[in-house]
């Protein structure tokens, strides 16, 4: 029971607007979203269709 909890700590929701798309999603979800340049938040739709790559 602990185990699941600190799992449910360590997935915190951090709501970002994509900086293409002006979608608004969760950064920390386990996709391609990401902070391009480790300044712009890029969603995973618009990651995939753009190819960019984490940097």
């Amino acid at each position: 029971m602990e185990k699941e909890n600190s799992k449910i700590k360590e997935e915190t929701v951090k709501i970002e607007t994509c900086y293409l798309c002006n979608h608004e999603f969760n950064i920390n979800k386990k996709d391609s979203s990401h902070y391009h340049y480790g300044k712009y938040p890029i969603c995973d739709s618009c990651s995939e269709s753009y190819a960019f790559f984490k940097s």
